[in-house]
């Protein structure tokens, strides 16, 4: 299998307290092709953002930074990050959240395999630090890729888009992370973008649930990788788009 180069996306604002550990779960993946952008989007002094990530760059030379000048929103930094890579393949990462170390291997397998345009995989709810620490503890790595194949994928989006109450990206009774979208950087470049709130052009609510409808309703190239590789951190937040 072919290893093109993978964006990874982080964005912060305000989580120095879980940064370090959140950006080491990507150091640590098994796939190593990375371009990995952490995006400051404006953190408070005291979350001391820089000194972080200047550390983090002097443990990984894949690691850059961009540091905005203000708050915009989670949207921005998505766009900036993708603007500015070289990589073939995007893909973020929530800043106070976990992905279990073969996450990026396993959705970039999975989206050859399929010869998909954009993969997503699931993840474990966690309430509670010993939540994450059991799950990073007790985590196995599949045998067999386990994947929902894009008909039905595109069956159930369209589904929730047209089910009154559902306005996240809705993908049946397999819980999928928004954040965890794998695509190429060609559907960014075709004008697929993350959009802003206050432009009122938004089909679902979040950033991430707004661009993954928007990708499978236009291309209909969406699997999915029925695994949970990824941690998220309930009762805190990534996003606190005022714009």
């Amino acid at each position: 299998m072919s290893t093109p180069k993978v964006l990874v996306t982080i964005c912060c604002y305000n989580h120095g307290k879980y940064l370090n550990e959140s950006v080491q779960s990507i150091i640590d993946q098994t796939y190593t092709n990375l371009d990995i952008c952490i995006v400051d989007d404006g953190s408070d002094a005291d979350q001391h953002i820089g000194r972080i990530t200047k550390d983090l760059q002097q443990r990984d030379a894949r690691i850059r930074v961009i540091a905005l000048p203000k708050n915009i929103g989670k949207w921005h930094g998505l766009n900036e990050a993708i603007r500015t890579t070289d990589a073939v393949l995007c893909t973020s990462h929530d800043a106070d959240d976990i992905s279990l170390p073969d996450r990026i291997e396993r959705q970039v397998t999975c989206l050859m395999k399929t010869q998909t345009l954009h993969n997503l995989c699931g993840f474990h709810h966690c309430w509670s630090e010993d939540d994450v620490a059991k799950i990073k503890r007790d985590y196995t790595s599949p045998t067999e890729l386990q994947v929902v194949d894009p008909e039905i994928v595109s069956r159930a989006v369209m589904t929730g888009r047209s089910t009154p109450g559902i306005n996240h990206y809705f993908t049946g009774q397999f819980e999928t992370a928004g954040v965890s979208a794998l695509f190429y950087r060609q559907i960014w470049e075709m004008g697929i973008r993350f959009n802003p709130p206050s432009a009122g052009i938004r089909t679902l609510v979040s950033e991430d649930s707004d661009f993954n409808f928007r990708v499978t309703a236009l291309l209909s190239r969406t699997s999915i990788l029925a695994e949970q590789p990824y941690c998220y951190r309930r009762n805190t937040s990534t996003n606190t788009e005022l714009r």
